[in-house]
């Protein structure tokens, strides 16, 4: 039992350069929660999620009327900190894109997946081979090898 058998194969993914708006599009049009943003060569750089989107939507400002340096102003000390408040102005996925990806080769068994999943709370991993994406298996892959994944507490004994 190979991840290779289980994941879906060419997956989407996106430039560094393409629009949030683009991402976002391509997300609601594949009802995803995320893609793999390659380079021209097509190997893993990051990943855009709906969460790293979902940061401008939170990222709270002042009333129009107000001058951009007041906004600037309160921002800098009550708004998003650091690179939540970076994705909230993205305006790429290499602006908005996590870079710190965990993913897994094609021949690994799944409950490797499912482990860094559970470990890491993320949705789906990205399917590596020779640096380049080649698939992506999610959590709902692995929920149609739940009887065949390894459990300790089903254990006969």
């Amino acid at each position: 039992m190979l991840i290779r058998n289980f994941m879906t194969p060419d997956p989407v993914t996106v430039q560094p350069e393409t629009p949030v708006e683009d991402i976002a599009r391509l997300l609601l049009a594949h009802r995803i929660n995320g893609v793999p943003v390659v380079n021209g060569a097509g190997r893993l750089i990051g990943v855009v999620t709906g969460e790293d989107l979902i940061h401008r939507g939170a990222d709270e400002r002042l009333e129009p009327g107000e001058t951009a340096w007041k906004e600037n102003f309160w921002v800098s000390f009550l708004g998003p900190k650091g690179t939540q408040r970076d994705k909230a102005e993205g305006r790429t996925a290499a602006e908005v894109m996590t870079t710190e990806v965990h993913s897994v080769a094609p021949d690994m068994h799944p409950s490797v997946a499912a482990r860094l999943m559970v470990d890491h709370h993320v949705t789906s991993l990205p399917v590596v081979e020779d640096g380049k994406v080649i698939g992506v298996i999610s959590r709902i892959d692995l929920l149609s090898l739940l009887d065949e994944l390894e459990n300790p507490l089903k254990r006969e004994n």
